[in-house]
């Protein structure tokens, strides 16, 4: 006996497709009906018309075709007068000016500056700045020190002043008379 072999299909997996001769065989034929007539009849349009039409047809005129009334080509002072856009201002403009801080005032927002406090920190400690910093740094300094002149408040000026006046203060105060003369 011979031995068949296995097959690894298991049949047809959809329907077989039919040739064109035979599916237009089985197509269902549409029920045949008589068509309407569309659109007027055949030489209507060279038909004479009749006095009704004539009137109706001046009716129903499309009216996006405009009016016939006549329109002016020149602008009248009227209209000039309307079509202008005044030009009078509402409001003088002016070049804003910067509010001007009393220098006492000025000086003590630059000594409570927490960014210039920040730089004068970082200074001490010995880092260089650079940049934006720097520039800081040096336009805040330099108006702190043209403040103090402005004020007469020259810290070092007064400092050194203050050494010369003391010394002279220690001169004046011994009586060089008594030591002198022996009184």
């Amino acid at each position: 006996m011979t031995r068949k072999k296995k097959a690894r299909t298991s049949g047809q997996i959809g329907l077989r497709h039919k040739p064109a001769s035979e599916a237009r065989q089985e197509r269902e034929r549409p029920v045949e009906t008589k068509k309407k007539g569309a659109g007027l009849k055949s030489g209507s349009r060279n038909s004479a018309q009749t006095d009704q039409t004539a009137e109706t047809g001046n009716k129903n005129k499309d009216p996006r075709h405009g009016s016939k009334t006549p329109i002016a080509l020149v602008v009248t002072v009227a209209e000039k007068k309307l079509l202008s856009p005044k030009t009078e201002p509402k409001a003088l403009l002016a070049k804003a000016k910067p509010v001007e801080i009393p220098p006492q005032v000025e000086l003590e927002q630059i000594e409570q500056d927490e960014k210039l406090q920040d730089l004068l920190e970082r200074m001490e400690q010995g880092e260089t700045l650079t940049g934006k910093d720097a520039k800081y740094f040096n336009s805040k300094t330099a108006r702190h020190a043209e403040l103090l002149t402005l004020l007469g408040l020259d810290i070092e000026e007064d400092e050194e002043a203050e050494e010369e006046l003391d010394e002279l203060a220690k001169l004046e105060q011994v009586d060089w008379r008594k030591d002198l003369l022996g009184e």
